[in-house]
C-alpha cells in the first residue's frame, strides 16, 4: 500500500546541501541504500522502492511511496531538510503524522534539532486539521 508525500523545495546551496547529506547518514536506517547524484540524492534499496531529492528545488514536489521499507527515512530526509531550511510544508495523505512523529524523534535522539519543537507542533496541528476536516465530511 502507497500514499503520497509532499514537499515545497528550496534551492540548496553546496554548504546546506553537505549538511542536510551528512547529517542524514548519521540518522538512515542501519543498511539503507543511499546514493548521492549530481542531480540530488536518492534513498531507497532499488528502482521500485526509492525516491530521488533534487538539489534544484523549484515548485511543490509529491512522489508516491510504499509504506515500507523507506517511507521513515524519506520523512527523515524531508525533516532534515526543513531543519537546514531547504524545505517547508511536509505532508501525506494520510490524516495521522504518527510516521513523521516517529522519524522526528528518532533523529532528534541521534542529532538535536533546533527545529524539534517547531515540527512537532506542525506534525500535531496538521494531524488536527485533517481529522476535523475528516469528521467535517463525513
Amino acid at each position: 500500500m502507497g500514499y503520497t508525500v509532499s514537499w515545497e523545495p528550496a534551492q540548496f546551496t553546496d554548504y546546506t546541501y553537505n549538511n542536510v547529506i551528512t547529517t542524514l547518514q548519521k540518522v538512515l536506517t542501519p543498511g539503507r541504500i543511499f546514493r548521492l547524484e549530481k542531480w540530488g540524492f536518492i534513498i531507497g534499496d532499488n528502482e521500485d522502492a526509492s525516491m530521488g531529492f533534487s538539489r534544484d528545488g523549484q515548485q511543490m514536489c509529491w512522489e508516491k511511496t510504499n509504506r515500507l521499507p523507506y517511507t521513515k527515512d524519506v520523512m527523515k530526509a524531508l525533516i532534515l531538510m526543513v531543519e537546514f531550511g531547504v524545505t517547508q510544508n511536509l505532508n501525506h495523505d494520510d490524516d495521522s503524522m504518527a510516521w513523521y512523529l516517529t522519524a522526528l524523534d528518532e533523529i532528534h535522539a541521534v542529532v538535536p534539532l533546533a527545529s524539534y519543537e517547531m515540527q512537532k507542533r506542525y506534525f500535531i496541528d496538521l494531524e488536527d486539521k485533517k481529522r476535523t476536516a475528516a469528521e467535517v465530511y463525513y
